[in-house]
């Protein structure tokens, strides 16, 4: 059966409880709007499942784990990026250490990531030349290909629990920074790293210009399950049908996700072990291949940072100019199956036959929202 898996972070949250229980009156009133009625009619009418996945990596590390096979059962968010930015782990330790601005209000600070901050490459080069020779004697150091995503080198294993990026944006620092024995030793190397980065000449000139200035280091890194090389080989042993998990993806279709380059990171190391996995922008497509994987970022950030007009322009975005191309090849016999992934541990498949159940009620996109810890 051919299906298209379409992995859509955000689409239906999660929203803090908060915001779930105090959803603007006009935000319900557009979602009922023409623009959305297609999205309403696909949650509708599709059969709900539940997966393990609660996450966007583990979701997305999930729909790769037919074509990578690891020694072991997990695979580190930082390990797969550092492949795709060409960053040397052979020796030490790394972890994600990416830049970031902490912005004060009157009793603490929230954490805006990256793609606000946008340093530049010569921003990214000097910034990293002052740490690296502040803390040459630390055992410490930082790398970077890529000015969004930068690296921490250290000599010895931190005994740390992370918070990820992406599940702390928006939100007060001090309920998500680092925690475990090694705490206490970042806090100071995080602070000596602020001073520096305060003290430095283009922090001063991005104030000047009014730009947020990076004043900080998000330390963290993410891990996610996927089956070893032993367990597919007892599975196919045993004579298993072949799960969607290990069905063969033919290509991935993503949009211009440059942060986290995670769909060209799990592509390009899938290349490695199987047959080469193209990756595509799925903005220039009128058409998707069958079998394939559209990953969708766009909606994603709103949602992080809690930012619902935003979200609702996002969704409004891609319910109107991208969603419509792939139920039509649903309805056209292009493609039998196409499976929904919002990340947060549901899947919603939808076959033709169960488009057009058109005596189905629709209920409210509202009424499919996920809510979070």
């Amino acid at each position: 059966m051919r299906s298209l898996d379409l992995v859509i972070p955000g689409l239906l949250g999660p929203f803090s409880t908060e915001i779930s229980a105090n959803f603007p009156p006009h935000i319900h009133q557009q979602l009922k709007e023409v623009d959305f009625h297609l999205l309403k009619k696909c949650l509708t009418r599709a059969r709900l499942k539940t997966n393990h996945c609660t996450s966007y990596y583990s979701t997305l590390v999930d729909r790769f784990s037919g074509a990578l096979a690891v020694t072991e059962n997990k695979l580190a968010q930082c390990e797969l990026t550092a492949r795709h930015d060409g960053i040397d782990t052979s020796s030490g330790f790394f972890y994600r250490a990416d830049p970031v601005h902490f912005k004060a209000e009157s009793d603490h600070a929230i954490l805006l990531g990256s793609e606000l901050v946008l340093p530049t490459d010569n921003e990214k080069n000097a910034l990293i030349s002052a740490f690296n020779r502040h803390f040459l004697q630390e055992g410490v150091c930082l790398h970077a290909s890529h000015s969004l995503r930068w690296y921490l080198q250290v000599d010895r294993p931190l005994n740390l629990k992370f918070y990820a990026l992406d599940y702390s944006l928006g939100r007060d620092i001090k309920h998500f920074m680092p925690e475990g024995e090694d705490a206490l030793w970042w806090r100071r190397i995080l602070n000596e790293a602020q001073m520096l980065f305060f003290q430095h000449e283009l922090n001063t000139l991005r104030e000047a210009n009014g730009q947020l200035t990076i004043n900080g280091l998000w330390l963290w890194d993410l891990t996610a399950e996927l089956p070893s090389c032993g367990q597919l080989r007892a599975q196919t042993e045993k004579g298993r049908a072949r799960s969607e998990n290990n069905r063969k993806l033919q290509k991935v279709y993503a949009d211009n996700a440059v942060s986290t380059a995670l769909a060209s990171s799990l592509a390009e190391w899938a290349s490695e072990q199987c047959n080469h996995l193209p990756v595509e922008h799925y903005n220039d497509q009128d058409t998707f291949e069958p079998d394939s994987l559209i990953v969708v970022e766009q909606i994603y950030a709103s949602v992080c940072y809690g930012d619902i007009e935003a979200w609702l322009n996002a969704l409004r975005e891609y319910c109107c100019e991208h969603l419509p191309r792939v139920v039509n090849m649903l309805k056209t016999g292009q493609t039998d199956e196409i499976n929904v992934y919002p990340c947060d541990g549901r899947v919603l498949s939808i076959n033709r036959g169960q488009l057009i159940k058109f005596w189905k009620p629709l209920r409210n996109i509202e009424s499919y929202f996920s809510v979070s810890e």
